[in-house]
């Protein structure tokens, strides 16, 4: 089988952790690597601007509060990051900035790239789809799209981008889904599954 690297875009962990979970993206046990916004949670226009300015404005105004850091005003949050302290901003900025090298090195290689992308309370799919566009110039990639706020539109986009309207069960599961009495319910199995599936079939076209 051709080799097709996975990149989550956000807005939070859910595509790496149901892709890994579903066997779909290998583990990072398997020698996978970590990218920027795989653990930290971006809305989709602060991703586009992240791409658009290169990660040069990532590390902009990083505030800490409550235990954790974010990006003011309130752009990124830096949830799964909690070990670093407030003293520890450059610790922070050390790791994710490995994890920008990392995205670089992936995105600059002749394999096809399968983006994928959580949306949030907003949608930036055409400027994202450039951005992505400009990163990749004519090595192939496609941009997976799991619309969970219905807020994409029915409009027909090129063959580069899919999109997936797969809403949350409940607002229960929607805020606990990490939980392994959620993801291990029939609703939580059949909400994942449709996930890895959706992104398999993509592969397989790929």
């Amino acid at each position: 089988m051709k080799k097709i690297n996975i990149i989550p875009l956000g807005e939070n962990c859910i595509p790496r952790t149901i892709l890994t979970r579903w066997k779909v993206k290998p583990a990072k046990l398997f020698g996978e690597l970590t990218f920027p916004f795989d653990l930290a949670v971006f809305g989709m226009l602060e991703v586009t601007k992240t791409l658009k300015t290169d990660f040069n404005e990532m590390f902009d105004n990083l505030k800490y509060k409550d235990g954790y850091w974010y990006k003011a005003p309130n752009c990124i949050y830096f949830y799964h990051d909690r070990r670093f302290k407030q003293e520890d901003k450059q610790e922070l900025m050390d790791l994710y900035n490995k994890r920008i090298k990392n995205f670089r090195k992936i995105t600059s290689d002749d394999t096809p790239v399968l983006f994928v992308q959580l949306t949030g309370d907003c949608e930036d799919v055409d400027n994202q789809y450039l951005e992505l566009k400009k990163l990749r110039g004519n090595k192939p990639f496609k941009f997976a799209i799991i619309d969970t706020q219905n807020i994409i539109g029915d409009k027909s986009y090129n063959d580069d981008i899919y999109v997936l309207k797969q809403a949350f069960p409940s607002d229960f599961y929607k805020q606990n889904w990490w939980k392994k009495e959620c993801y291990k319910s029939e609703i939580g199995k059949n909400f994942e599954k449709n996930i890895a599936d959706f992104c398999s079939n993509i592969i397989n076209r790929m």
